[in-house]
Formats: structure tokens, sequence, C-alpha cells
């Protein structure tokens, strides 16, 4: 690493933070922006501390991506306590795999104070969004969705809302790698490529939330909040997104294309929001009014509260409990056990295997 003090700079802000990548080494684990060209100390990566966001110092290009691996805690979803499945192409090649949320949103609804699945899927290869995604891999997305959505209303008949935080190709990685190995590189335009800042994750993958059919108590808030709190369910949403919200075509192999097109403006990233698997599909800018109210939404669906984020920049965003307590930790951890033995039972009740759900199959089975 090369230190030059007297590039250093004021810390940076929590969102400028949260709109860069992390990289590890194995060692040190960094946020990392190459600077542009044309500015002092160009062709070389700043380093930056991830909680203070004070700058460190800088990697030549070519050595940083030689050094640094971008993290990505979904590199092997298989691997996690979590995993549901995977979809599969016909000659049995891993797509996209399904996993549930860590974290259940609601660990207490109802009449039967039931835990409510929340499941992701996530594309077998790496990509920082769905708009770098192949054909294959968002037709298998598509399937993914449908059993879900099955799974779902199975679940005291159950809707599901599909909505992704995702992120532009991470291109300056990609050409350090190429620098790195003294290939040329298609250099595109030279400004910084930011990540969503609302993707925690560096991976793509789209959320599927539980909506209750009908309103019902979440008897979690309702204990923290000390009154009766309750959650609206699939009445809460509507097709119809406002504001800087923008419709794409989710149907045909344009879908990569189309949900490129409409983040051009800014900059890549994007959130979608699409109401069941034929709902239509809107994106939007992370940070702006159509987002924050997608948030403030799934709040009133869930029995949560949306409030401002510091790290957004005041953008609003889904409070959830954590698992820091240590009972919660439990429950939480026999939900998702529940949930991955029920998931297990309703794919076989298909004929189907869960390691292996192959898209015709999955398709013909629903």
């Amino acid at each position: 690493m090369v230190n030059h003090p007297e590039r250093w700079c004021p810390p940076f802000t929590q969102v400028q933070l949260r709109e860069m990548w992390t990289y590890t080494d194995g060692a040190v684990t960094v946020k990392g922006y190459r600077r542009p060209d044309g500015t002092a100390g160009a062709e070389t990566w700043v380093l930056v501390d991830q909680v203070t966001g004070k700058v460190q110092g800088d990697v030549p290009a070519g050595e940083f991506s030689r050094r640094f691996r971008p993290v990505d805690v979904f590199a092997d979803v298989p691997s996690l306590s979590t995993y549901l499945g995977t979809v599969t192409a016909p000659d049995g090649a891993a797509l996209v795999d399904l996993v549930l949320d860590r974290d259940p949103f609601m660990l207490a609804n109802g009449l039967r104070r039931a835990a409510r699945p929340h499941a992701l899927m996530v594309p077998r290869s790496h990509r920082d969004g769905w708009s770098s995604a192949t054909d294959s891999e968002l037709a298998a997305r598509q399937t993914a969705m449908i059993l879900v959505a099955a799974w779902y209303r199975s679940l005291d008949n159950g809707h599901v809302v599909f909505c992704a935080n995702d992120s532009p190709p991470n291109q300056d990685y990609l050409r350090d790698i190429a620098a790195a190995s003294g290939r040329p590189a298609d250099r595109g335009p030279d400004a910084t490529v930011t990540r969503n800042p609302r993707q925690d994750v560096q991976h793509a993958h789209l959320h599927a939330f539980y909506a209750e059919h009908r309103p019902a108590e979440n008897h979690e808030s309702a204990a923290a909040a000390g009154h009766r709190v309750m959650a609206e369910g699939y009445q809460a949403f509507g097709d119809v997104l406002g504001n800087d919200a923008v419709q794409v075509d989710r149907d045909g192999t344009g879908l990569a294309a189309g949900l490129l097109a409409a983040a051009a403006p800014w900059g890549g990233s994007y959130c979608s929001y699409q109401l069941g698997v034929d709902g239509p599909l809107w994106v939007m800018p992370a940070l702006g009014p159509a987002q924050d109210e997608v948030n403030r939404l799934l709040a009133r669906a869930d029995g949560l509260q949306a409030q401002p984020d510091p790290k957004l920049g005041g953008a609003v965003n889904l409070v959830r409990l954590s698992l820091a307590d240590e009972r919660r930790l439990h429950a939480a951890q026999r939900a998702t056990a529940d949930q991955r033995a029920g998931f297990e039972t309703f794919v076989a009740q298909r004929g189907l295997d869960a390691r292996s759900l192959a898209v015709d199959c999955v398709r013909a089975a629903d």
C-alpha cells in the first residue's frame, strides 16, 4: 500500500461510503474506489475505512485487483444454513438459488403467531444486478418467482411482493483486472462507478416479501411498541407507483436491456417493485420518492416502521428488529428451520427436488 498523506481528504459521508464497493484481501476489509483520469493520483485506488470513512492510503491500478476481491456474501449460497434450493437449466446447470433471509420480517403474525418466510432469489454466477443477468438466468428467476408465489399461497393464502436493489456492473474493478493481466480494456465513461447505496449484499438478489391475505396483528411489533400493531397485508399495495418510477416490460428476452436503459439516467443503480408474478414491473432511483413510498408500503403491510435513514442521506428505509437479542436470534433460527422443512415438503408434494428445480418441471407442476 502506498500512503500519500497530502492527498487525504475529510472523512466520507455515510451515503458516499454506501456507494463504494467493499473489498477484502483476506486480512483487511475496506471500501475502495478508483480515482478518475485527470485527477490527482489518477490510476490509483483509494482505500477507505468502512466505519470511519477516513482514507487509509492508496494502491496502484493493476496491483489492486491482484490483492483485493469484492466481498460477496452470496458466493456460495448452497452452503448457507438458510438455503432452500436451486433452479437449474435443462442440462442441470445451476442458474438461480433460493435462500431465506436470516432475519425474518415477521416472527409473530396473526391468530397463530406464525413466522412468515422472506425468500431471496440469487443468481448462482456473480452479478452486481439483474440488469447484468443472462436470458437463462432471468428465465430461471421467473420460474423461482412462480414457485415462491405458489408456496406463499399455500401458507394461509399469502401473497408476494418482489423487490430488488441493484447495482451496475463494477466496471472499475473489471478494468483493473484487465490492467493487471496486460489486456486492453474498454474504458467507457471515466466517471467512477458507484454501487446502489441500498444494496447491502454485493450480489444481485430479488426479495420475495410475504403479504398477509387480510390484516393481521404483528405480535412481535406490538410487544416492542407496547400497544396493538396491525399488519395491513396485501391491501396495503397497489399495481401503480408514481413520482420517479418507470415501468419496464417484464416479459420476453429484453428484460436486462430494459433495466439497463431505465437505470442509465441514475448511473445504472435502481430499485424495483412488482406486486405478484403478473403485476407490472416498476424501477426507480435508489434515493427518491418512489422508493421511499415502497418502503412505507412494506412497513404498513408488515406492521413495521419506515423512517428517514441518516446512512441514506435521510431517504426512507424500513426499520427491522435486529438479531442482537439472543432470544430473537434463537426464535429466528427455529423459524428458519421450520420454513426450510416446509418448503421441502411443498416441492416434494409436486414431485420436485429442491436441489435441482428444473425450469420446465417447475412450471409444469405449478
